[in-house]
């Protein structure tokens, strides 16, 4: 078959994507796209493209096979929309939307679309997370019912341009109250309990760091999945503090995993099945044998050439061989939903002083 045509929208995280998916013989990278003609220019002298465009529509008009949106969140939706009604598949950074009733179209469209739809959850495929995610399916955890995830990650100097305007962050993370960017934490934890969350609570600490910003400095988001399982995402977007991006916890009745809160530290598990006592942790990696693939222990590339721990490379290879392979992608649209609606109804949740929000029954979309 022909190579698989990829169209980006977005030059400064589409770069990654760019080097990314060229790094697979049976795609490639034939359109780019920004608003902004400048960068564009920089981008077609920097690496090998066909094709650059400043309007959205006519990217989807150069016979482009999937479209990847790296775009500002609030048009992630809107974009993957016209892509599906095109039956162009769509691979989408995170969040899948921002409103409810955009959460609503784009699922209509997954629908009624030939195409697929995958939301670019990089941290599932955290070397550390798939092995957590192993071990939890072979019942070493035993009946797992907390879980938590941390994304601390100070990025104030996103928040206005060098001609000091205020960009999508600052409007669209950091411009209403709630766990607004809490993917990157809620994904990999759902993910280990494979079930639906059934109510959402969100309180805020208030802001401080910089006052005049709407979203509080630290904000905590509570999810009761269906089975009474618990699991406590924080999140914290300008705190003055050293980055932490990816801690998780997991507990269960057989075991409990921590991952490192300073850089140093190693990932850990107690395993009732493999720890000698009730003290004694284990080194993640020491089970990395038995509970990952291959190319997971020995990566095919470099962690710190592929970003996020590498962990986009293992996502870009499993979507790629999802669609040149007709086979479901992973992270779909009900996955995708159950990832971002919780922080969308968590807006709700935390202007109402923390009352629970029911999650929506996505079966009564169809």
């Amino acid at each position: 078959m022909s190579d698989l045509k990829i169209g980006i929208v977005g030059t400064v995280r589409g770069a990654d994507f760019y080097k990314e998916f060229n790094r697979f013989n049976n795609v490639k990278v034939t359109a780019i796209m920004d608003t902004d003609p400048e960068a564009l220019s920089d981008f077609k002298q920097k690496h090998d493209i066909d094709m650059t465009f400043t309007k959205y529509e006519e990217l989807l008009d150069s016979n482009i096979d999937v479209v990847v949106l790296t775009s500002p969140i609030h048009v992630h939706a809107k974009q993957a929309i016209k892509a599906l009604e095109r039956d162009i598949h769509v691979l989408s950074e995170v969040t899948a939307a921002t409103t409810l009733q955009d959460c609503k179209l784009l699922f209509n469209a997954v629908k009624r679309s030939k195409a697929q739809y995958m939301m670019a959850e990089n941290y599932c495929y955290i070397r550390e997370i798939v092995a957590i995610n192993n071990m939890v399916k072979e019942g070493l955890f035993g009946k797992i019912y907390f879980a938590e995830g941390e994304y601390l990650h100070n990025v104030k100097y996103l928040h206005y341009d060098k001609d000091g305007n205020t960009t999508w962050r600052r409007r669209e993370t950091m411009g209403k109250r709630g766990c607004t960017y809490g993917t990157h934490s809620l994904g990999p934890t759902l993910n280990w309990f494979n079930e639906r969350v059934n109510y959402v609570n969100c309180l805020g600490s208030g802001s401080h760091t910089v006052p005049e910003y709407e979203n509080d400095d630290t904000t905590i988001m509570l999810c009761q999945l269906e089975s009474g399982a618990l699991i406590k995402i924080r999140l914290d977007m300008v705190s003055n503090r050293p980055h932490n991006m990816g801690y998780y916890s997991l507990q269960g009745t057989k075991g409990c995993y921590e991952s490192p809160r300073i850089p140093g530290e190693k990932h850990k598990v107690w395993l009732e099945d493999y720890s000698k006592s009730t003290e004694e942790w284990i080194d993640l990696e020491d089970l990395y044998n038995q509970f990952l693939p291959e190319e997971y222990i020995h990566m095919p590339v470099e962690q710190t050439d592929s970003n996020h721990w590498g962990a986009d490379y293992f996502m870009v290879k499993d979507f790629i061989d999802c669609i040149v392979n007709d086979k479901p992608v992973n992270i779909d649209i009900y996955k995708a939903l159950e990832y971002t609606l919780p922080g969308i109804l968590s807006e709700e949740s935390i202007i109402s002083g923390g009352k629970p929000v029911k999650f929506p029954n996505l079966k009564l979309w169809e």
